[in-house]
């Protein structure tokens, strides 16, 4: 272990962050690994409950995909999301989508359709998105401010901005309200964990050289399960276990196609 400190999160949740030095093996198959997480255990604000994913695929498919077995069980749910710039999952019900025209939609799953809410004009600047809570998700602007955004019982929006500089951010994924990761953009996509507490943001980045290059799509699951597809088309999921390391199964191959995952 190369890191460990206690750090004190928002409303008095303790937190433990614990960095595992892993770098993922360039052989051909071989599963790709990733630093570990250790954090008081008990009850979270789910994502999507660990249990499913959303996907658009290169055809412009909007597909649900919900645990069955040591796999996914695949359900399409829509057609003609070509223009979809970006999608992160709320809730296992809702998701956001960032339009191409810059519409930010909220959609809500009523068992055997989605409702569409536009919920805000003029997001051609979001560059990020990622979903913490049922109520609230994180965005990074082209300008590099990084903002938390919370819904109201009405579907009405507030901003808290968190912070700044973060232009050169290659992706953020959403665990909790308390915690999410971040790739950098550098040459190797250096991984940093960020704790979202009272005083501001915390980060507790990985200086062990790892590449991280490989991992191409990332969607939060909830505070204990995120999933990734790989440069190569691998479907991976990753698990806290008992001993709180990030454990990697592989869930599917042949994921070249897809195009967003949220």
């Amino acid at each position: 272990m190369r890191l460990k400190r206690a750090i004190a999160a928002v409303a008095g949740l303790a937190a433990m962050i614990t960095v595992v030095s892993a770098a993922p093996s360039s052989a051909q198959g071989d599963v790709p690994s990733i630093k570990g997480v250790e954090r008081e255990r008990g009850p979270k604000p789910l994502t999507t409950d660990g249990q499913s994913f959303l996907e658009i695929n290169g055809v412009g498919e909007l597909v649900h995909w919900q645990r069955s077995g040591e796999s996914y069980a695949k359900q399409l749910r829509g057609w003609g999301w070509q223009n979809t710039r970006a999608i992160t999952t709320l809730d296992n019900q809702t998701f956001l989508e960032v339009k191409g025209d810059g519409r930010l939609s909220k959609w809500t799953w009523n068992g055997g359709t989605y409702i569409e809410a536009v919920v805000g004009q003029g997001w051609d600047n979001a560059r990020l998105v990622t979903g913490v809570a049922g109520n609230q998700f994180i965005e990074i602007n082209n300008q590099g401010e990084l903002a938390y955004w919370t819904f109201d019982g009405s579907n009405n929006l507030s901003k808290v901005v968190r912070g700044w500089g973060w232009q050169g951010t290659r992706s953020i994924t959403g665990l909790d309200q308390f915690l999410f990761f971040e790739l950098k953009g550098d040459e190797l996509n250096t991984l940093s964990w960020w704790v979202n507490t009272s005083t501001g943001l915390q980060e507790f980045r990985e200086n062990d050289g790892s590449d991280n290059t490989w991992m191409r799509l990332i969607a939060g699951n909830d505070a204990e399960h995120f999933t990734v597809v790989t440069t190569d088309g691998t479907l991976l999921e990753y698990a806290l276990d008992a001993a709180s390391n990030w454990v990697p199964t592989v869930r599917g191959w042949g994921w070249n196609g897809t195009r967003l995952i949220g």
